[in-house]
């Protein structure tokens, strides 16, 4: 025997359609762009920053100092941030550029 309630629901509309009337997800946002800096008089080439990096945008230098290594991979998660004892790393989001219009 059909389940009534079921049956009234898909009538009224009120059940979850196709796919293809959902609604689409808005555009991507642009990827966001983060700068690092390393305050070399502060740095006394611990390297926890290089350590605790998630997206390995840190490295050490052969004298072990920490580098920017790849910074288009940073995410801003600030980790290198947080866990330097000397607070020689900041990490702060580059603002982005607009298009310039075109000239005539």
């Amino acid at each position: 025997m059909p389940d009534r309630t079921r049956i009234e629901k898909v009538a009224k509309g009120s059940e979850p359609s196709s796919p293809e009337a959902a609604p689409r997800p808005e555009a991507a946002e642009p990827k966001k762009h983060f700068e690092i800096d390393i305050y070399r008089a502060w740095c006394k080439a611990c390297g926890i920053c290089a350590a605790f990096c998630p997206r390995k945008c840190l490295s050490l230098d052969e004298e072990g100092n920490p580098v920017v290594a790849d910074a288009e991979s940073c995410t801003g998660c600030g980790w290198c941030e947080l866990h330097c004892p000397d607070f020689a790393i900041s990490v702060r989001e580059c603002l982005a550029e607009k298009p310039k219009e075109e000239a005539d």
